[in-house]
């Protein structure tokens, strides 16, 4: 609040009251999301995650016998 207001005894506005409870809801959402996250198990492996990127989820097959690699 300015000093102006405090001087003059001028209470918070609606707007303010508004936008306080607007930072609260998102405030329990982030928390409520947090604790459902840990109870879930996301946290559990952090160093997996970055390694995760490297593969693209297919097995490796080698060619049979007597293939080659290059198609003509």
């Amino acid at each position: 609040m300015c000093p102006n207001c405090i001087l003059n005894q001028v209470g918070i506005s609606p707007g303010l009251y508004v936008a306080f409870g607007v930072c609260l809801i998102f405030f329990v959402v982030g928390i409520v999301a947090m604790l459902w996250a840990f109870r879930n198990g996301e946290f559990e492996d952090m160093e997996e995650v970055k390694y995760e990127m490297m593969t693209d989820g297919e097995s490796p097959v080698a060619p049979a016998h007597g293939q080659s690699q290059l198609s003509s």
